[in-house]
């Protein structure tokens, strides 16, 4: 809390610095603004979550005993898991801010919707969400995600690509495997899981696993593999 509270104070001097000469500056600024912005998210999320979904949040002190930057892997049940996240680190938090990674193109037509006419970037923008493009290759898509980590931010991935709903965890690919492997920071895996509603309350588990770390020398696929059991295994816990 005291660190959040530190990095606050200190926002307003982010804002006097020169330009950031390289993309690890560059990050290092938005990472300032992105903390500010999920501080203050807490309060609306949490009132917000808390009257639609009965919440159950389990291995809370997997997140409190981890050292940063770290990866986060977690399969991705809807469009507002994301936001969870801000209550899964719980309000004095010292893992501000996430940054996660995501894409621009969706398929719900509501969210391509909103991205056509710019809001989608915006709320990206605001709390320093960074992109991916298909079909760019993995080297150049992590490169971002690399400097992130070098610049002491903690990356959010859903390595399924998508929302996967339909009841069980979908297949990963290689993104978040390849960035672990080039950056040997620990690994958290979080499942999310949907249960029936309870007073017009949805239910929603979220399982929050031990810090994994990714030996180097071990291929991809293994990772992947690895990674995807770990998950799988938190969601089938509940």
């Amino acid at each position: 809390m005291a660190e959040n509270l530190e990095n606050l104070e200190n926002l307003s001097d982010a804002f006097d610095l020169p330009v950031a000469e390289s993309p690890v500056a560059k990050e290092k600024l938005v990472n300032r603004f992105a903390l500010v912005t999920q501080f203050m998210t807490w309060p609306f999320l949490y009132v917000i979550f808390h009257s639609l979904f009965k919440l159950r949040i389990n291995g809370r002190e997997n997140f409190e005993n981890a050292k940063r930057p770290f990866i986060i892997i977690s399969n991705h049940i809807s469009f507002y898991d994301s936001f969870l996240f801000r209550l899964v680190l719980g309000f004095g938090t010292a893992h501000l801010p996430l940054r996660f990674m995501a894409v621009t193109s969706f398929d719900w037509k509501f969210l391509n919707f909103l991205a056509s006419v710019g809001i989608i970037n915006f709320v990206y923008s605001l709390f320093g969400v960074f992109t991916v493009v298909p079909g760019l290759g993995r080297s150049k898509n992590l490169k971002k995600a690399v400097d992130i980590i070098h610049a002491g931010g903690n990356i959010v991935i859903f390595p399924e690509g998508s929302i996967v709903n339909g009841g069980e965890i979908g297949l990963f690919k290689k993104g978040a495997a390849d960035l672990a492997l080039r950056t040997n920071v620990p690994v958290i895996p979080v499942s999310f899981r949907a249960g029936p509603r309870e007073w017009l309350r949805k239910k929603i588990t979220v399982n929050v696993g031990e810090p994994l770390n990714v030996l180097p020398g071990r291929s991809i696929d293994d990772v992947t593999q690895g990674f995807k059991m770990s998950v799988g295994e938190l969601w089938k816990g509940v």
